[in-house]
C-alpha cells in the first residue's frame, strides 16, 4: 500500500457499485489519479463533500491495486457558485472533460491545474461572460499544452501581420491577404486531393486578444478586453483552433451550446 497527500480537484465522477464513487481527480505533481471513494453516495459519508465534481480538496490517498482511496480529505473550495446555474455547470463540465483528455496519469499537471482551478473561479464569481470564460481557457489551455498559433508574422513573406489574417486552423500558421490572394494562383496538394484546409479570417483586434492570452503571465489570461463586435469571430476561432487540435468534440460543449 501506497499512501500520499496532494491537493487535487475532482474533474470526473461516476458511479462504482452501490454505494461507492469512482474519482477521476486532478493533483499537484502527479498528474490524474483514479481515486474509489468508499460510500460517498450517502450524504452522512464524511468524504462526501470532497466528493463532488468540481471539488478541490486535501486528499489522503491509499493505493491498492489499480486504484486509490480516500483515507481522509478536507475541503479547500467547492465552487458552489457553479452548480446553481445549469450553463455553468456545463461548461465547467466541458472545462473537466477537456483537462481530462489531455492530462496524464503519473505526470507533473501543476500549469493545466492552476488554470482549471483559475477558469472555475471566473466561471463561479462572473468575472467575464460565460462565453468569454470558454474561449480565453480553449485558446490558452491550446497554447499550454505547446499548439500556440503563431499569427504575428505571416508564414509566407514574413512580414508583420495587422488586419484581414488567414489563420490556418491546422497548422496554426497565418498568410497575410497579399500572400494569400497570390497562392489562389497557384495549385495547392492539399486542395488538389479534394480537401480544403479550414481557415478563420482574423481582424487585428481578435489577433491580439489571441496573442496576450498565448503569452500573458497564466493569472492574467482573461484580463483584456474585446469589442462586442468582435466577440463572435474570436469565440468561434477559438473553439475551432483547440478542437482541431485536440481532434476531437465533446459533448459537455455540445449541451453547454443548446443552452445559449
Amino acid at each position: 500500500m501506497i499512501d500520499f497527500k496532494k491537493n487535487g480537484l475532482v474533474i470526473q465522477e461516476s458511479d462504482f457499485g452501490e454505494n461507492d464513487k469512482l474519482l477521476i481527480i486532478l493533483t499537484e505533481r502527479y498528474g490524474k489519479v483514479p481515486v474509489i471513494a468508499k460510500g460517498a453516495k450517502s450524504v452522512r459519508n464524511r468524504h462526501m463533500a470532497c466528493s463532488q465534481l468540481f471539488t478541490y480538496a486535501s486528499f489522503n490517498l491509499r493505493k491498492k491495486g489499480n486504484y486509490y482511496y480516500i483515507t481522509e480529505s478536507d475541503l479547500i473550495e467547492s465552487y458552489y457558485e457553479i452548480r446553481n446555474d445549469i450553463a455553468k455547470v456545463a461548461l465547467a463540465s466541458f472545462i473537466c472533460d477537456v483537462v481530462n483528455d489531455v492530462c496524464q496519469e503519473e505526470s507533473c499537471e501543476d500549469v493545466i491545474l492552476k488554470l482549471t482551478l483559475n477558469t472555475l473561479f471566473a466561471i463561479a464569481k462572473d468575472i467575464k461572460p460565460l462565453e468569454f470564460i470558454r474561449a480565453c481557457f480553449e485558446m490558452r489551455i491550446a497554447s499550454e499544452l505547446g499548439f500556440a498559433p503563431n499569427i504575428e508574422r505571416c508564414k509566407k513573406c514574413g512580414n508583420k501581420l495587422t488586419d484581414n489574417i488567414s489563420l490556418d486552423i491546422i497548422d496554426g500558421v497565418a498568410e497575410c491577404e497579399k500572400c494569400r490572394d497570390a497562392i489562389k494562383l497557384t495549385i495547392d496538394p492539399f486542395l488538389e486531393r479534394g480537401l480544403e484546409k479550414p481557415i478563420a479570417i482574423l481582424s487585428e483586434s481578435v489577433s491580439l486578444a489571441i496573442q496576450y492570452i498565448s503569452s500573458c503571465k497564466q493569472e492574467r489570461y482573461l484580463s483584456f478586453t474585446l469589442d462586442e463586435s468582435e466577440c463572435d469571430s474570436f469565440y468561434n476561432v477559438c473553439e475551432r483552433f483547440l478542437l482541431h487540435q485536440l481532434e476531437r468534440g465533446f459533448y459537455s460543449l455540445d449541451f453547454y451550446k443548446t443552452l445559449l
